[in-house]
């Protein structure tokens, strides 16, 4: 999908993701259950690797694979560090975002394999 910002500048989200958000449910007796991950939005995205890192370590944490997730949305700015990112059949723990904008949210969201 390509969308036309200002008069010079083209932005080409080719890639779909489904951006999800944990629930948990009480029961009948007030018991919270394992929750589930459920799907928030489906938007178009612009997907970029890491920048020329095989490998990234920060707290004895090594993250590898990491992909910025470019969205252009007038509620990105909704989505929060607590959300994560299905693309590519896997699942992606957004660790940080940078928002832009104010009517339409350009969000970028640097997430890791959360496998």
């Amino acid at each position: 999908m390509t969308r036309y910002c200002k008069a010079t500048e083209v932005l080409t989200y080719n890639d779909l993701i489904i951006i999800q958000e944990y629930t948990q449910a009480r029961g009948d007796y007030g018991e919270v259950d394992n929750g589930t991950w459920a799907t928030y939005k489906s938007v178009w995205a612009e997907v970029v690797d890491g920048t020329g890192v095989e490998d990234f370590q920060s707290d004895m944490d090594i993250y590898s694979d990491i992909k910025t997730f470019k969205i252009h949305s007038p509620d990105a700015s909704s989505v929060t560090t607590k959300m994560r990112i299905s693309y590519d059949s896997r699942f992606f723990e957004i660790i940080s975002m940078k928002r832009e904008g104010r009517l339409f949210t350009t969000l970028t969201a640097i997430a890791f394999d959360d496998e």
